[in-house]
């Protein structure tokens, strides 16, 4: 069995972690919106900033699950063998 390496798991869960927080960012995005269709207040700056910011996080810390995930796998592919 293939257990991923302590650096691998930090990133990912570091990822997920970034993709929930985008995610609820966005969310209060979208009610925002909403009310303003409703005729109340448009989205303040600093949410869309925060939406902004998490999300490039969220693209820079699954860039680098990737990014661990490759420099953790065999150079050598043997068909399989280790």
């Amino acid at each position: 069995m293939n257990f991923p390496s302590p650096v691998h798991a930090t990133a990912a869960c570091a990822a997920l972690t970034a993709t929930r927080l985008r995610e609820a960012a966005q969310a209060q995005i979208v009610r925002a919106f909403r009310v303003q269709l409703g005729g109340g207040p448009e989205p303040s700056d600093e949410v869309v900033a925060l939406f902004a910011r998490l999300a490039a996080s969220e693209l820079r810390l699954h860039r680098r699950v990737v990014a661990v995930a490759v420099a953790l796998e065999p150079a050598d592919h043997d068909g399989g063998r280790l």
